[in-house]
């Protein structure tokens, strides 16, 4: 009660005081002010934000903004001359229609009319192909979108470039010049342009986005009337009256190639030509042979459809082999699809060419041949949807085979399949055309197949080489030439015909090879002389026989070492020190060489040494040959070769003496260590003799001067 008292008298108070209280307008805040109204910007001074700040937002009112700009654009050419003035006034004409173009691009792109898909709990062969034929039809709306795409794509980077350049000139301008004005407009219409592009990108791609989708929907349920086909309802006596039609059409076809073949000829071979006649004759024969292509697709694909009907109802001939009926109809699409190409290419020429002649009778034969080309370009496109369906056939039949198999036999048909399907799609893949040479395409498969004869060749030489490396392996063989110098001709030759029929694989012309010659033959003139000179070289040792892998050679720059191996260019020298150095053929053919092993398996040594003047030489030949006996590789028990020391020269400050000894072909091939070994030992000996190794010693005699001296005293 008390709380109740004290707020009703509170209140009492209150509310007189508030009825006092003057009421006063409130004023908008600053935020709340109105904003001012858009004015468009000068033309004559657009800055490099201008279209940003003033066009985005809304559709409506940015088509608002540009018609003010354009009614803006016309005040401000009303001041200029006549001639600016129409120049003026042209372009913002284009520029208004640019704009409308604008509002009505961004209004989004028209939906398109798809064909409603079939829904079945069962579908019949026809169905399913109906179904193949629109996923098909949609595949092509697809790819001429892709291609819009690619080109409105080119098209902005155009419209970037023209911009760019527009924004120099619009620089370089007076700031009041009538050609600012001009270069202004077309810089906003550029910029419309550039809007209108990016817009219809947009459009474009969200229509990629709804044929995907559709595309996705068909494939679905395509994949699910695969799975629920019946073959029910379907008489195989209509079946085989579709056959028989179809190969009545092949041979009307047949025949009517072989009559325009004819009619060909005779333009051929009249004595007056017609070229514009020619140009029919051939474009009908064209037309004749896309229509015979045609026929004999149609015709396996109703033999293919026959086929899976007597599969599904069981009643297939008992000498039916399904594997031959699908082989055999898959060599005819593969033929079909290869003369595709062919037949489109020369009905595009024929569409782009011009008249032959000027006369009535050409024009119209000119006419008839185009009539002719466009009929051939749409046979094309009927070849290539029968081709489809010939293949989504053909897999309907090889999966009802597998289906009709149990056990190992089912296991090895579904193996099968899966390997004829990986090699078609490799086929494919490697039958494309990368590039060509004259008129010789080259593609993956030709690259392929010439690694492989390549490699194939390399592998046989080297089976060659190894083989005969085993066999010079052997006692009877181990010094003779004649093994490594076959194996490197063997090597030449085989590589050689390795590369001819690597390109002769691909489809290389060798007619003209003498071009070649005569061209390389240049080149060695100029550039390849060196190269040349060191491959004569390297053959002429390989034959010649002066030089031979594993011998021992010593040339006038002081190089020595072991022959490893005889290439084309250079031979390879391996020293003493276990370095290999490779030193050109030409060298060695040119210049003068030490071969210490050609002819004889061990060679003789010459070792220099002095001793003091007055030393017994007997001491002096005894122990010299006791160091003889004490140096590994050197020979003792040859006859007529043994060991001897010679004393050969009065020298200045010793008797030189020479030891001359005969050593084996690991001697030969190592002369420092002989050498070394030697005088080692021969030290020792003379040490032990008591010998004295001299040195060179001078005895200088001073004599005194005993003449006599005068001393002349001077004068006073």
């Amino acid at each position: 009660l008390v709380i109740g008292l004290v707020v009703g008298l509170a209140s009492a108070a209150v509310t007189p005081a508030l009825a006092q209280v003057q009421v006063l307008p409130t004023q908008p805040a600053e935020s709340e002010q109105p904003k001012p109204e858009w004015q468009p910007p000068n033309i004559s001074d657009l800055s490099p934000e201008w279209w940003s700040e003033n066009f985005t937002g809304k559709p409506e009112e940015v088509k608002d903004r540009l018609d003010q700009f354009i009614a803006d654009i016309r005040e401000r050419l009303q001041g200029l001359d006549a001639d600016s003035l129409a120049s003026g006034q042209t372009a913002v004409a284009n520029l208004s229609s640019l704009v409308d173009l604008l509002q009505v691009t961004r209004q989004g792109p028209q939906r398109p009319q798809f064909e409603p898909v079939l829904t079945r709990q069962t579908y019949s062969l026809d169905d399913l192909l109906s179904l193949r034929g629109q996923l098909r039809n949609l595949n092509k709306q697809e790819a001429q979108l892709t291609l819009q795409i690619a080109q409105n794509s080119r098209q902005v980077t155009l419209l970037e470039q023209r911009r760019d350049r527009l924004l120099r000139d619009y620089q370089a301008a007076a700031p009041e010049a009538p050609s600012r004005i001009l270069v202004g407009i077309n810089r906003v219409a550029s910029r419309v342009e550039y809007e209108i592009a990016e817009q219809r990108d947009a459009n474009l791609r969200q229509l990629d986005k709804e044929f995907q989708q559709r595309a996705d929907v068909i494939k679905t349920q395509l994949e699910f009337a695969r799975n629920h086909l019946d073959a029910s309802g379907v008489k195989l006596a209509d079946v085989e009256s579709a056959v028989v039609a179809a190969r009545a059409r092949v041979t009307t076809a047949s025949e009517n190639v072989a009559a325009v073949q004819r009619q060909l000829l005779t333009a051929l071979s009249s004595d007056t030509r017609n070229t514009s006649l020619e140009l029919l004759r051939k474009q009908q024969l064209t037309r004749s042979s896309a229509d015979l292509a045609l026929a004999n697709i149609q015709g396996a694909e109703a033999e293919v459809r026959q086929d899976w009907y007597r599969l599904r109802q069981g009643q297939l001939p008992s000498d039916f082999d399904p594997q031959v009926a699908l082989s055999q109809a898959r060599r005819i699409n593969e033929e079909a699809l290869r003369e595709v190409e062919v037949w489109s290419a020369a009905s595009q020429d024929t569409l782009v060419s011009a008249p032959p002649g000027d006369s009535p009778n050409a024009q119209a034969n000119f006419e008839l041949a185009r009539a002719a080309a466009r009929d051939t370009l749409e046979v094309i496109d009927e070849i290539r949807d029968h081709s489809d369906a010939l293949l989504l056939l053909q897999e309907l039949v090889s999966n009802e085979v597998v289906e009709t198999q149990s056990g190992l036999s089912k296991t090895w048909a579904k193996l099968k399949l899966a390997t004829r399907d990986l090699r078609s799609n490799l086929a494919g893949m490697f039958d494309y055309t990368l590039f060509s040479i004259g008129e010789t395409p080259v593609t993956p498969g030709g690259i392929l197949k010439m690694l492989l004869i390549l490699g194939l060749a390399y592998a046989i030489s080297w089976f060659i080489r190894h083989g005969l490396q085993r066999l010079q392996g052997r006692r009877q063989f181990v010094n003779s030439p004649a093994i490594y110098t076959l194996g490197r001709m063997l090597h030449y030759i085989i590589i050689l015909v390795g590369v001819l029929a690597a390109l002769a694989s691909v489809g290389m012309d060798f007619t003209n090879f003498a071009l070649i010659a005569g061209a390389l033959s240049v080149g060695i003139g100029f550039g390849l002389q060196a190269i040349v000179n060191n491959f004569v070289s390297g053959l002429i040792l390989l034959f010649e026989g002066s030089l031979r892998v594993g011998d021992y050679i010593e040339l006038d720059s002081g190089l020595a070492g072991i022959v490893k191996e005889i290439n084309t260019r250079a031979t390879i020298v391996n020293t003493n020190d276990a370095v290999d150095v490779v030193v050109p053929n030409s060298e060695l053919v040119t210049t003068k060489l030490t071969n210490w092993t050609l002819r004889e398996s061990v060679g003789r040594i010459r070792i220099p040494f002095g001793v003091a003047y007055g030393s017994d030489k007997e001491k002096v030949r005894e122990a010299a040959l006791e160091a003889v006996h004490e140096t590994e590789f050197v020979l003792h028990n040859m006859p007529g070769r043994e060991p001897q020391v010679r004393l050969v020269n009065f020298g200045d400050s010793a008797l030189e003496f020479q030891v001359l000894a005969w050593v084996s072909r690991q001697g030969v091939r190592r002369p420092h260590r002989v050498r070394g070994s030697f005088l080692w030992a021969l030290e020792t000996k003379l040490h032990e003799a008591g010998i004295e190794i001299p040195f060179p010693q001078r005895d200088i005699h001073i004599r005194s001067d005993e003449r006599p001296r005068f001393e002349i005293e001077p004068d006073d």
